[in-house]
């Protein structure tokens, strides 16, 4: 102990000597130096108040190769002092050094938005959830937070509180950054001007019944695509959270909305009041009773769709 106490005050008074100035850089060249001691020619060099918890003890080793600036004397002590075990909880103008299991019990800076302390310095930061669910986040960033802080969800305000080391909050900001953006995938409505939506919809799901995955793996849900027909407006409504697919599917649906082919003239009539299938048997049966003036050439369809209240009409092209 006394060889301890020696290299810590020599270390301090190599420290003090090449300070003279405040704006000079410093040699650090503390050896197994007791942790008070060096703390004491912190305080010294930056002027601020330290606080020592009792069980704060041990020895730290800081050595620099070539002077450094004093702004850096006390970043360089929080990281000896973190990995010793110990943390720095700046409050009021004092800086306490306790125990790393006990830090996230002091009053510790609070903040809200981006991370504007560096280093080791302990902070807790509350992120305000947009999109993502905070519960949810909670699995996923609890194993990159030190053992010895926290993390919890707030359900309600959907925030994640968190009282970590500030460089990590910095990097656990980023993830949830890139986590907490909208949903993809919005629907999209193509409405069809020739085929029926039903109809389509029925083989648009067929067609991209395949996810593109390997044959017998899990399908991967980011290439399925949902189709959904909205018969009231003859439009087919398209999900899909992946852009290619998405892409494809608007393609079949413009290919397959092609107008019927040439050998007959279709006309739809969107009835408003009556029933389709009622008017069809009406206009059968008035039909059936006219002669044929045409020599057999001309034949008249009328096919009702319930489904849309609409009735069509086939002649033959003349």
């Amino acid at each position: 102990m006394p060889r301890f106490l020696a290299a810590a005050a020599l270390a301090t008074l190599l420290l003090t000597v090449s300070a003279r100035a405040a704006d000079e850089p410093v040699t650090l060249n503390f050896v197994n130096a007791d942790i008070e001691a060096v703390v004491k020619a912190v305080a010294e060099m930056t002027g601020r108040n330290f606080v020592l918890d009792p069980r704060v003890k041990g020895v730290v080793n800081i050595v620099s190769a070539r002077p450094v600036p004093v702004s850096l004397v006390y970043p360089t002590l929080l990281s000896a002092l973190r990995l010793q075990g110990y943390a720095a909880v700046e409050s009021n103008g004092v800086t306490k050094i306790v125990p790393e299991a006990d830090a996230k019990q002091h009053a510790s800076p609070v903040t809200v938005g981006p991370v504007t302390a560096g280093g080791d310095r302990l902070v807790t930061e509350v992120y305000a959830l947009k999109n993502e669910s905070a519960t949810q986040l909670v699995n996923v960033l609890r194993p990159l937070i030190t053992p010895n802080n926290s993390i919890a969800a707030v359900p309600t305000g959907n925030a994640l509180v968190i009282t970590d080391y500030a460089d990590n909050l910095r990097r656990i900001e980023r993830i949830i950054a890139s986590l907490d953006v909208p949903p993809a995938g919005e629907p999209i409505v193509v409405p069809l001007r020739n085929a029926s939506a039903l109809d389509l919809v029925q083989i648009l799901n067929r067609l991209l019944a395949d996810s593109g995955g390997a044959p017998g793996a899990a399908p991967d849900l980011q290439q399925r695509v949902s189709v959904v027909a909205d018969p009231r407006s003859n439009s087919v409504l398209v999900r899909s959270d992946s852009p290619s697919r998405l892409a494809r599917a608007r393609a079949l649906i413009e290919q397959l909305d092609a107008p019927g082919r040439a050998g007959g003239n279709i006309f739809i009539i969107y009835l408003k009041n009556a029933e389709a299938l009622r008017v069809a048997q009406t206009l059968r049966a008035l039909l059936s009773g006219g002669g044929d003036t045409t020599g057999g050439a001309s034949t008249l369809a009328l096919t009702p769709t319930a489904s849309l209240n609409v009735s069509s009409t086939a002649t033959p092209s003349t």
